[in-house]
């Protein structure tokens, strides 16, 4: 019996969905046992799944978090103006969360 993945995916696109959700954590437990399950049956899948892996583990060693200077969300504040108050929040939450 032949037990070698496949060439070709015909799926390769939800495929690639599903290895981000993997990824970055958002795939439920169900999700991740279908991965699990069924990855090593096609080579473009493995590929992309080392490929992007990869790609991630560098972005986290290589990035350096810093936090955004307190005038900065100032100027922000000022430039987007009232109009953009949903995002300056989302500006600041991710100042603050990147500042723990």
């Amino acid at each position: 019996m032949n037990n070698d993945p496949k060439k070709k995916c015909e799926n390769h696109e939800e495929c690639m969905k599903m290895i981000q959700a993997v990824l970055d954590g958002s795939a439920t437990e169900t999700e991740k046992q279908h991965f699990k399950n069924n990855i090593e049956n096609c080579q473009p899948c493995i590929e992309g799944y080392e490929l992007e892996k990869s790609i991630k583990t560098s972005l986290q060693e290589k990035v350096e978090k810093k936090c955004c200077p307190g005038n900065t969300i100032d100027a922000l504040k000022l430039k987007l103006g009232i109009g953009a108050l949903g995002l300056v929040g989302t500006i600041i939450s991710f100042s603050s969360f990147i500042c723990k």
